[in-house]
């Protein structure tokens, strides 16, 4: 029984990298529990998405409306690194979405079957966990502050077409730097914050031969978890996003950048190897950003290393 209870904390390792449909809000609940060492995680996702994208004023495109079904594969596995915990997964994203919108003042709409640009995320648990092997890691007393780092790069391999203003890929580099902190009360309570920074390389070739840059991106999350029972548990999310002024053709655009999401998660495991999981996740709309409900499952198989 005691061995059911820790499995039940893998779970949450790669479950964030789901959440793709709004990548710069994609909320991480729990991303600080412990794991023991020499575990591998194998996940398959499903999200639905569906909303406005609010776009600058100066845009060809207004009204815009999106449906977008994203399947997605993971693979993670955690390991011990300047003897701390650290964990890597890879995240390749498969998506079918519908556009609706003006073009011109015209009715137009349009669709794209394809690839997104893949995920690798190394992260590092620094203070509060120590990196163990199961037959260790099923005796040790977790700690209630925990402090860890993470770096997520996103290469662009994903589908584009420059003479076509939407893509499933975004044909430049993007590099995520994060930190989080969170505190257990009562074993039953956790209050998780973190806060990311990212840095995009420039799009040589964005639409029509223009040329694409975006400043800096800085985004805030904020989580309180509740655990019912060892692998069931609920997290209320809210986060904001600022920054990342976009340039084309060093014309500066509208700020479509600050955006504010809320969302709710629950897990249940299903027995020690195999977990299940749901979220909501809503934006709150403002003048210029990304207005998208989702909906994400995910079912999650862990295995250890053999001796």
């Amino acid at each position: 029984m005691k061995i059911i209870v820790k499995y039940s904390l893998l779970f949450i390792f790669i479950y964030p990298s789901l959440f793709q449909s709004t990548k710069a809000q994609a909320f991480e609940p729990r991303f600080l529990s412990d794991t023991p060492i020499k575990a591998n995680f194998l996940v398959g996702g499903y999200a639905f998405s569906k909303g406005d994208i609010l776009l600058d004023i100066a845009s060809p495109v207004q009204d815009l409306e999106s449906s977008l079904n994203t399947l997605t594969l993971v693979y993670g596995r955690s390991f011990k690194l300047f003897n701390r915990l650290t964990k890597i997964d890879v995240i390749l994203p498969y998506a079918i979405a519908d556009f609706n919108g003006l073009l011109n003042g015209v009715a137009a709409s349009t669709s794209r079957n394809g690839f997104g640009d893949p995920l690798l995320r190394i992260s590092m648990i620094i203070i509060g966990v120590e990196a163990l092997e199961l037959k260790d890691f099923i005796k040790h007393q977790p700690k209630k502050f925990k402090f860890g780092v993470g770096i997520r790069i996103t290469p662009p391999l994903g589908q584009y077409d420059s003479a076509k203003l939407i893509n499933l890929g975004s044909n430049r580099w993007t590099f995520k730097l994060g930190v989080g902190a969170s505190y257990t009360f009562i074993n039953k309570i956790i209050l998780e914050t973190q806060i990311k920074y990212w840095v995009f390389t420039q799009n040589d070739e964005f639409f029509n031969g223009g040329v694409l840059r975006q400043t800096p991106l800085i985004s805030a999350q904020f989580h309180l978890s509740y655990i019912f029972k060892p692998g069931v548990w609920i997290s209320g999310s809210i986060g904001q996003t600022n920054a990342g002024i976009t340039y084309i053709n060093e014309v500066e655009q509208e700020k479509t950048n600050k955006n504010a999401r809320f969302g709710a998660t629950f897990s249940y495991r299903v027995n020690k190897n195999n977990s299940l999981k749901i979220a909501l996740t809503n934006g709150i709309p403002n003048q210029y950003a990304i207005d998208y409900t989702s909906i994400i499952l995910a079912y999650s198989f862990l295995w250890f290393d053999k001796k």
